[in-house]
């Protein structure tokens, strides 16, 4: 069991209509109470501001593209880690930092979560790793459909159905937070050429558009 009291902060809470009130938060094992025990931890926030954390619901902070960043930035690391007395973990990076420097700065900020946008169903592990290296913010991750090539086949044979089994089914194998759809077809096109820049551009071989797929869905729903 944990508990904390923030002293004297100006609190606001938007919800309960407190506007900078000078109020004190209790907290007992991560949730906000009524009151806690006097063996709390007290912090002062005498001149600061106590409020909700932020969510970033788009980022890009863990998995492969992010190592390949590092990658082709290797002067990140080399001339942008300043040392400091005391044992610490590397914490380098401007453009690209580390995942314990991602997580001290995103506390800087104010967030309490970040969602990594953008997950590989095939690097999920890499990806929920980075996710648990990641010091003090909550995270989850979206896996990638827009241009899954089973997803695209499913769709060209009006397969709604299994459509969305096999997405539930990779929701919950790579352990995603949610679908997402980025450049639908386009990277697929990319192969040819090509892109899809609008809802009529057809996806080669599948020879599908976004705006039949979003008709043939919501048809076979409503049916």
């Amino acid at each position: 069991m944990s508990e904390y009291i923030i002293r004297n902060g100006h609190v606001f809470d938007p919800v309960q209509g407190i506007r900078g009130d000078k109020k004190d938060i209790a907290i007992k094992d991560g949730k906000i109470v009524d009151k806690v025990g006097s063996g709390a931890r007290v912090i002062d926030a005498s001149g600061k501001t106590v409020m909700a954390g932020a969510v970033e619901i788009h980022a890009h902070i863990a998995g492969p593209k992010v190592n390949l960043g590092r990658i082709y930035r290797p002067e990140d690391k080399l001339f942008s880690c300043t040392p400091t007395k005391g044992l610490e973990r590397m914490g380098s990076g401007a453009s690209i930092p580390t995942t314990f420097k991602t997580g001290y700065e995103y506390a800087k900020m104010g967030y309490t979560t970040a969602m990594e946008a953008a997950m590989p169903p095939l690097f999920s592990r890499h990806v929920h790793e980075e996710i648990r290296d990641t010091p003090i913010i909550d995270e989850g991750a979206f896996p990638v459909f827009g241009n899954n090539w089973f997803v695209l086949e499913y769709l060209k044979n009006q397969e709604v159905e299994n459509t969305a089994a096999y997405i539930a089914w990779l929701l919950r194998v790579t352990k995603g937070y949610a679908v997402k759809v980025v450049n639908p077809g386009g990277t697929e096109a990319w192969a040819w050429g090509l892109n899809c820049l609008s809802v009529n551009d057809p996806v080669p071989y599948f020879d599908i558009t976004r705006l039949k797929l979003s008709a043939d869905s919501s048809t076979r729903t409503s049916t």
